[in-house]
Formats: structure tokens, sequence, C-alpha cells
């Protein structure tokens, strides 16, 4: 197969593979009682706190901060998390889990680790490792081309 075929092939597969994960972990979350959005933004505070930037984690979650405002005052008045202000920056806020939410982060982790297991663990190790190291260089140079001004 033609090298432009075969980078076409792994291009286009990125965004549908992403989409059925995202899918298959909604169900997960889901049976938590929280929406795709709040579980997504509870795992990676747990995983990126205890004070993450929500600058950061807007970045991480991959929505805009407007958009993070909303779920995170829905994890608010949920008890799942707070915000609060970084000293030396009334601008910046950053996520914290409380209680509650830490609790809830450590089950759904568990849950989503055996839904990963269940659907990679016959693939070899090196594979997986080649596969993400193959998908983070993508990542890395696409940003740099879109910081170069190209668009």
């Amino acid at each position: 197969m033609p090298i432009d075929s075969i980078l076409f092939d792994l291009t286009n597969a990125v965004q549908p593979v992403r989409r059925a994960w995202v899918q298959a972990a909604s169900v997960i979350i889901a049976d938590f009682g929280l929406s795709t959005s709040l579980g997504t933004v509870v795992i990676l505070t747990s995983r990126l706190g205890p004070a993450v930037p929500q600058k950061e984690l807007a970045l991480e979650v991959g929505v805009n901060q407007a958009a993070l405002v909303r779920t995170l005052d829905r994890g608010e008045a949920a008890g799942l998390l707070e915000r609060n202000a970084v000293s030396g920056d009334r601008r910046s806020n950053a996520v914290s889990l409380l209680p509650k939410g830490e609790k809830l982060a450590k089950a759904m982790e568990r849950r989503v680790a055996d839904l990963r297991r269940a659907l990679l663990s016959n693939l070899p190790p090196e594979e997986i490792e080649t596969v993400t190291r193959i998908l983070r260089t993508l990542e890395e140079r696409a940003h740099a081309y879109v910081q170069r001004g190209h668009m």
C-alpha cells in the first residue's frame, strides 16, 4: 500500500477511535449518575490535581474554558469539586476534588481500567507502546505546525 494511503488511514482513524472510546467510557460514567463531561472532569482533576489550574483542565478535557465553567458549576453543586482563586492571580482558579469527588474518581478509574483491559489486554504491550508513541508524535507535530502559523 502506498505511504500516502497508510498515513491517510492512520489520521482518518483517530477521531472515530476517540469517539468510540468516549462512548464506551460514557457507559461507565453514566453508571455513576454523571454526565460524560462531569465524569471526565472528575477523573482528570483526580489525575492532574490536587489543585489543577482551570485553564489546564479545560485543555486536557478538550473544551474551551466557557464550556468548562458550566461543568464545574454542576460539579460544585453536586459536592464533587471546588474552585479556588490562585494566589497572586485573581482571574485564575484552581480546581480540586472534595472527598466525595475523590471517592467517585477512584471508583470510576477502577471501572475504566477494567474496560481498558477488556478491550486491549490481548494486544502485546510493545504494540500498545508503539501506537501511543505514534499518536503522541502526531499530536506534537500537529501542534508545532499550527504554532508556526500554518493553518
